[in-house]
């Protein structure tokens, strides 16, 4: 009996003794996506823990994009952070700057020094330099990437006799008989992205000074100095007079809601809402969205970026770098990126992802999802493919602070212009004294 008690302590001291080094190292991934897109992202990270053993990695959620770039930047303040965290388009300017500050790693130098094979050229250019440095040089991690694209009804487009519109032109063409049928015209769910930020990359124009950042500090937005742009608005208003759209507040969902219970012909959203609404009952279409056709000359140019980008903490080991490194690769995989570009209907966002569909036919059994990729890879334009204005965050508040006034009748397009600049001056001051 003591023989055997002592063979038993044994066993067990061998084995607390051999169990540290089949711990896993534990990888934290925090995400600012919910619903849906959480539920896939909680997969991406099931799918890499199940395909080795080494590697944990522990996706959490934090609520939305905002709430997760706060959640993230107080965790390092205490030094709790994760290794990896999603920060959205309109936070890449603050995230590329903290490489300066020994807070984010850049993508490039993590694949220096872990032997990833990064090659900025095998990203879409549009994602490339939308997470890049002012030198070209990738900071971020490309993930979800979307554009805005148009959803339209197709049964309502046939019951009125009409076709999808190309231009703005060609819409105000169509939307009183949509509007006598019955039907609202248009909806659209971001001003400050679809309308702002997009209305000038789809017309290939400045939206800030310094080259939109790329060549030096912004200083200023250029709304109220870019008479392109107070046209569009003055349309704008014009239909929300007329009828011809519907605006809802700032709500993503609460406009997309006409649109998904089929009150709505067309519907501006982001391509990377595919995915929650393919299996609604209603025939849709994606399409590219309108630009108008007297300001660029009839040429149609490429969009920005939506969504957002993974980024690398600082502060952790060499092992668990090694890890993300390891993670990282798996999902840059062609086969990975283009498992979440069916999935969700955010673009590829390398080219090898592209080529896989076309080398499956993967667009021949779903041409919906071809619409953002296409419009992205549009060539022509003179301006960078993405902005690089700090505080973009508060901006974008102060959009939504005017803007809707203009619909009221509350401000005229020029004076929500000029109060516009007026509050982005101020908050892009005060970014440039962070740098």
């Amino acid at each position: 009996m003591k023989f055997i008690r002592t063979k038993a302590v044994a066993l067990f001291l061998l084995f607390f003794s051999i169990s540290p080094s089949f711990a896993k190292t534990e990888i934290h991934w925090w995400y600012g996506n919910s619903g849906f897109l959480g539920d896939v992202i909680i997969e991406i990270a099931k799918r890499f823990n199940e395909s080795q053993d080494d590697i944990v990695v522990i996706p959490t959620g934090k609520g939305s994009y905002e709430d997760n770039l706060s959640a993230t930047i107080a965790a390092y303040r205490a030094g709790d952070h994760p290794h990896y965290t999603q920060v959205y388009d309109a936070g890449a300017a603050i995230m590329v700057a903290q490489v300066k500050n020994g807070v984010v790693i850049g993508f490039e130098e993590m694949g220096e020094k872990y032997g990833i094979d990064v090659n900025a050229d095998n990203y879409i250019p549009q994602v490339k330099n939308f997470y890049a440095d002012a030198d070209g040089k990738m900071i971020g991690v490309p993930f979800n990437s979307s554009t805005c694209i148009m959803y339209a009804n197709m049964d309502i487009l046939k019951k009125v006799g009409v076709d999808v519109p190309t231009t703005y032109e060609e819409f105000e063409e169509i939307a009183q008989k949509i509007k006598d049928a019955g039907y609202i015209p248009l909806v659209q769910s971001h001003d400050p992205w679809i309308w702002t930020e997009n209305f000038f990359s789809r017309h290939n124009l400045l939206m800030t000074d310094g080259n939109n950042g790329f060549d030096d500090v912004p200083t200023k937005t250029l709304f109220s100095e870019t008479p392109e742009f107070i046209t569009h608005w003055t349309k704008v208003k014009e239909w929300h007079d007329k009828g011809w759209y519907a605006y809802k507040g700032r709500g993503w969902g609460d406009n997309q809601a006409p649109f998904n219970a089929g009150e709505a012909a067309f519907w501006f959203g982001s391509s990377g809402s595919f995915g929650g609404i393919k299996d609604l009952p209603i025939n849709f279409t994606t399409n590219q969205i309108p630009y108008w056709s007297s300001i660029t000359g009839g040429k149609a140019y490429p969009t920005f970026i939506g969504g957002a980008a993974n980024w690398i903490l600082n502060g952790h080991t060499e092992e668990e770098y090694a890890a993300l490194a390891k993670f990282i690769k798996f999902m840059g995989s062609p086969e990975m990126d283009l498992y979440y570009h069916n999935t969700t209907g955010y673009t590829v966002v390398t080219k090898g992802g592209g080529q896989l569909a076309e080398t499956i036919n993967f667009y021949r059994t779903s041409p919906y999802h071809k619409t953002a990729p296409e419009q992205l890879n549009l060539e022509g334009a003179t301006i960078p493919g993405g902005y690089r204005a700090g505080n973009w965050p508060q901006i974008r508040e102060v959009i939504y602070e005017n803007f809707p006034k203009i619909l009221t009748g509350e401000l005229s397009v020029e004076e929500a212009m000029k109060r516009t600049d007026e509050g982005a001056s101020k908050l892009l001051a005060q970014f440039a004294k962070t740098l």
